[in-house]
């Protein structure tokens, strides 16, 4: 249809009245290049709003209830979404109006690769001045439209004829400014004119640079460089990318995006380990809002994503071809464990190194690698980056929560039985047929036998065909097979048809004397039949015990490989039928060693990466997690977090809802059973943090009974909730007269018919009874940070700083004579004074 008739986006949206600054729910409908809205999707009669010279803008710079701007030359419209996904595809879809693309919800959001500048409405502190007619920005609370990017400021009315020259992003935005010498092509400065900060000087002439009182002199985008308009074309035409260069993936190094979906990318040297950074902008009362847009400021907008919308997936694919890079997660554990099991699903440990940005409300993943409990202050974020390239690396044990819920167990045995029942039916059946074959001597009873055998044998190797088309994971196979049994299966029709013949040819036609064909060639068919329905047995058989012991999948009736590319109707040989019949009650003693082993296939519900709970602590979390998802404006900072699960914990303190869990779970370590105390918990540790920092293990030295407590050993610790105030007081004493067990499996059965409460890494949810089973499932590479390291090097460097100004005053009397040095004896001299500066150094030291 054409995109005039073609209705791009509908939904409600909360729309902002004039009266009183209320807000309405009404129904939108985006429809070629005007918006449409009513009370309802059913209201005969809609209000139209032209997008014809329309710009979109979000409404605040924290945004918390996720409105945005849609400003028109006649009117403006305040609106408001559910939540942020659901606004950034609705300015995504006003946009593409905008610049007349296409738009689809579902594929990746091209803005970062179009230059169209993302706005949001803003205030200035000190007079700003528009970038597209260079007059002041006026105004009490919102004084115009700042891009979230490049910070190309703008009017309201202004936005629309804005150029779309926000930041590169690749090869292509650059255009014709690319810079192509004998060392290859190189990438140039961006300018932007103006709105320089006070303190501003510039990069030539070291004076003071902009003002306060028009638009004038110049800013790079990437490295920071500001200039008089009459200093510019004095500074070097290359960009060196400024202070973050080896986080930065330069648009020269981004070509385009292959049709697999992943970069075309050549690194150049200054980035041989790019940055990938996943930000989650609910995180910390919606501080990733702020934390998103100064990392698209600081590093290329294409290296940064919000989880909020696609989630890790396609940040992930789009670096997959890069032989190493970094992660960077800036958001809470959950966050975390989002972008872990992630990167464990496309298989990229040992491609990637994955560093935290605590965000959130516990941050124990964030405390571990030393990133600190929280971080609120976006301005530090040059600063953290450098900190981030300087970080060593640890590996960091993965756990798999593995889940069996004993309805499911039943279930399976039953549809085993069920097969096997059926079968022996068809063995009982074939055996029977055969027997009156080989021993009857009257024609009409070999002929009806002969005839049910073949449609037992056509019916089942009906039956395996199918199974065999059906099945996806090795398709050579699985055509080979069901071509035999094609091929059987037509041999058997021409069989029955022959003996239908013959049969009706013996009810016409008088007595005749016994058959002509001889006795020997009927066993020899016979056995041949019998033979080839054993061979698909013995087949199908084999597969379902190689299946079961190599997946462990709930699947006991899997058809497997044929070994044998021989037919399997014609056979020379001959075997006596009590041979055959007790080869073919053999192979199914197999089958019920399998239905046993069937009851140990467990199913992964998880990945844990810092600690499991069961009774108490889920209980609370559960709790929370249920009281966020009612009631999100009340749970939306840190502070308010925090105060939740002490209310919650303090019920839990009166009620005691699970004081008697010992009796409802049974716990074994590394295969032995252990005994339990009266608890209200289980908590199993990867870290050594607990529910927002707490050292729940109490202690990180050896002593006599277990080992010092570490996240890359393999080794989980087991400890013993007692109750509230037992979690209460281990967040300011260590407390380890609750220590159960170290060990590298754990295995916990739920008894009874109720399921109990049971956490990840904070979230939730009602185990049903069964059998929980944890134990180690790979590695990935963690980036920590060494505070004893950095003090140590940040000491060094101020003494450096201390000791060179001395060493060029002790000089300026030698620079007024006119003897100049060459720069070989200049590097040598250099040298030198390092060199004896260390040595003095060491000497004061001894």
């Amino acid at each position: 249809p054409d995109t005039v008739c073609t209705v791009l986006k509908e939904g409600n949206l909360m729309k902002q009245t004039n009266s009183f600054q209320r807000w309405k729910r009404r129904y939108f409908k985006l429809r070629g290049r005007t918006l449409y809205y009513a009370q309802t999707s059913k209201s005969i009669i809609f209000d139209e709003v032209d997008l014809t010279d329309a710009s979109v803008a979000e409404s605040s710079t924290k945004n918390i209830n996720n409105s945005f701007t849609v400003i028109t030359p006649c009117r403006r419209l305040i609106l408001c979404a559910d939540n942020r996904k659901e606004m950034e595809e609705w300015m995504a879809a006003l946009r593409s109006v905008q610049n007349r693309q296409n738009y689809e919800s579902t594929q990746y959001s091209m803005d970062h690769f179009s230059g169209m500048h993302n706005w949001y409405a803003c205030s200035h502190a000190r007079p700003t001045y528009c970038n597209v007619c260079k007059e002041a920005l006026s105004g009490v609370t919102s004084h115009g439209l700042s891009c979230e990017v490049c910070k190309f400021k703008a009017h309201k009315r202004c936005a629309v004829r804005a150029t779309n020259n926000c930041k590169w992003t690749t090869l292509a935005s650059i255009g014709k400014d690319i810079i192509e010498d004998e060392d290859g092509v190189s990438m140039p400065h961006q300018w932007l004119e103006g709105n320089l900060p006070v303190s501003a000087k510039c990069n030539v002439c070291d004076k003071t640079c902009g003002s306060v009182l028009r638009l004038q002199d110049w800013r790079c985008l990437w490295c920071k460089a500001m200039v008089h308009s009459g200093c510019k074309e004095q500074l070097s035409p290359k960009c060196p990318l400024g202070q973050c260069k080896v986080s930065v993936i330069p648009p020269t190094a981004l070509n385009s995006i292959d049709s697999d979906g992943f970069w075309k990318a050549s690194c150049p040297p200054s980035c041989t380990s790019p940055l990938l950074v996943f930000v989650n902008s609910k995180s910390g009362d919606n501080q990733g809002v702020k934390f998103l847009r100064r990392f698209k400021q600081l590093l290329n907008p294409a290296q940064v994503f919000d989880l909020m919308n696609g989630g890790p997936h396609l940040g992930l694919r789009l670096f997959q071809k890069f032989d190493t890079f970094r992660i960077l997660v800036c958001g809470g554990d959950g966050s975390v464990g989002w972008v872990l099991s992630e990167i464990d699903t496309l298989t990229l440990h040992k491609q990637c190194q994955l560093g935290v940005l605590p965000l959130g409300t516990g941050n124990d993943l964030a405390r571990v690698l030393g990133w600190g409990s929280a971080c609120d202050d976006d301005t530090q974020l040059p600063q953290i980056l450098e900190k981030l390239e300087r970080a060593s690396t640890k590996m960091l044990d993965s756990t798999q929560v593995q889940t069996l819920i004993w309805f499911w167990t039943v279930l399976m045995c039953l549809f085993c039985l069920i097969q096997v029942q059926q079968i022996l039916t068809y063995e009982d059946s074939v055996a029977a047929h055969l027997s009156k074959i080989l021993t009857s001597d009257q024609h009409s009873v070999v002929i009806s036998s002969a005839k049910v055998l073949c449609e037992t044998v056509k019916d089942f190797v009906a039956r395996v065909g199918k199974a065999y088309e059906k099945n996806t994971e090795s398709s050579e196979e699985s055509e080979t097979m069901a071509k035999k049994c094609g091929v059987l299966k037509e041999k058997l029709d021409s069989l029955l048809k022959t003996l239908n013949e013959e049969s009706q040819a013996s009810t016409i036609l008088p007595p005749a004397p016994p058959p002509t064909i001889p006795r020997e060639q009927l066993m020899l068919r016979a056995n041949s039949l019998k033979k080839a329905i054993r061979q698909i047995i013995e087949h199908t058989e084999k597969a379902v015990d190689e299946q079961n012991a190599q997946t462990q999948q709930q699947q006991v009736f899997s058809l497997g490989r044929a070994e044998e590319d021989g037919g399997l109707v014609e056979e020379d040989e001959e075997d006596e039928v009590e041979e055959d019949k007790m080869s073919l009650q053999s192979s199914y003693s197999t089958k019920h060693r399998s239905i046993r082993r069937g009851q140990d296939c467990y199913t992964e519900k998880c990945v844990m990466n810092n600690y499991f709970g069961i009774g108490l602590d889920a209980k609370i979390s559960l709790d929370f997690n249920n009281k966020r998802d009612e009631h999100p404006e009340k749970c939306r900072s840190r502070t308010k977090n925090m105060m939740w699960y002490g209310v919650l914990g303090t019920k839990e303190l009166l009620h005691r809802t699970y004081k008697n869990l010992e009796q409802r779970v049974l716990l074994e370590c590394d295969g032995r059973p252990i005994p339990l105390p009266s608890l209200q918990g289980i908590a199993v540790l990867n870290i050594p943090s607990y529910a927002g920092g707490t050292n729940f293990w109490g202690g990180t030295k050896e002593d006599d009974t277990f080992t010092a407590p570490s996240f890359d050993d393999k080794i989980l610790e087991v400890v013993a909730v007692f109750g509230s105030m037992q979690m209460a007081v281990s967040r300011v004493i260590n407390l380890q007269h609750h220590r159960i067990a170290q060990c590298r499996m754990v295995k916990i059965t739920i008894l009874g018919d109720e399921g109990v409460p049971v956490q990840v890494d904070g979230e939730a949810w009602i185990q049903p009874p069964g059998y929980i089973k944890i134990i180690h499932k790979n590695r990935t590479q963690t980036l920590t940070r060494d505070r004893a390291f950095e003090n140590t090097l940040k000491s060094w460097e101020d003494k450096q700083k201390c000791e060179f100004p001395r060493t060029a005053s002790a000089q300026t009397p030698l620079s007024s004579q006119p003897e100049i040095v060459s720069e070989e004896e200049a590097s040598l001299i250099s040298d030198f004074g390092q060199a004896a500066g260390a040595l003095i150094h060491r000497y004061q030291r001894s």
